[in-house]
């Protein structure tokens, strides 16, 4: 895990996850019958979510999706980020890569949750460099 220390033009700090962190968030489809998916979580802010996702299930999914975050695993503090209504905001194919990129954002958050993620990340932050408990 590495935290975001550059000032870019986002507006909320990120904490990144590399694939082998094995940090996965599990997304439902608001149509029902396209079902559930697990994908790799390779950052996460205030704001939403960016993930990876085998090239194979690629198709599964579309930009402008509403997709619902039913829960996160692989990671201890962030149980309290469950049935988050989301949508992917973008995605990148890179053929040089092998995983498919997309990041999803946060809708209508309730307060508390932000102020949750937050206090992740900030305790993340102190940790040393290294450290992943």
């Amino acid at each position: 895990m590495v935290e975001d220390e550059t000032r870019e033009r986002r507006r909320f700090r990120r904490v990144f996850f590399s694939i082998d962190d094995g940090v996965k968030g599990i997304l439902a489809f608001s149509d029902v019958q396209r079902g559930v998916l697990a994908a790799h979580i390779i950052n996460i802010g205030e704001g939403g979510l960016g993930l990876a996702l085998g090239k194979d299930k690629k198709d599964r999914i579309a930009q402008g999706d509403s997709v619902i975050l039913t829960h996160i695993t692989g990671i201890e503090g962030l149980e309290f980020l469950v049935n988050v209504d989301a949508e992917i905001k973008w995605i990148m194919d890179n053929p040089s890569l092998e995983f498919v990129g997309f990041g999803c954002e946060f809708v209508d958050v309730p307060e508390h949750m932000s102020d949750a993620i937050r206090l992740f990340i900030d305790s993340l932050s102190a940790q040393p460099t290294g450290s992943t408990s």
